[in-house]
């Protein structure tokens, strides 16, 4: 896995980091690290859905997680975290961080 960034601004007195980031070939459960060097993060948005999966960030933990969604309206719920090991490793998504 990758991260890439793009773009570093100020923002009044945030800084705005836009960056891309590409999973690797095994997925991790509970997400994986993605951490854009900023030293508070206020707010993570990521593109809301790319190549079916959907993206959520662990602010505690730094991690990048991938959900995808429920279609057979089981006991699973809405979204399901990507089982691990999962090779998304075309699956690239840009994200924006504002932070200090």
């Amino acid at each position: 896995m990758a991260l890439s960034v793009t773009r570093q601004d100020l923002f009044g007195n945030s800084r705005v980091v836009v960056a891309v980031f590409t999973f690797d070939a095994s997925y991790a459960t509970s997400g994986e690290a993605c951490d854009p060097g900023l030293g508070t993060i206020n707010i993570a948005l990521s593109d809301p859905s790319v190549s079916g999966y959907v993206f959520q960030y662990d602010y505690t933990n730094k991690k990048l997680k991938a959900f995808y969604a429920d279609y057979d309206a089981g006991a699973d719920g809405p979204l399901i975290e990507v089982a691990n090991g999962t090779n998304l490793s075309s699956v690239s998504v840009r994200l924006v961080f504002i932070g200090a």
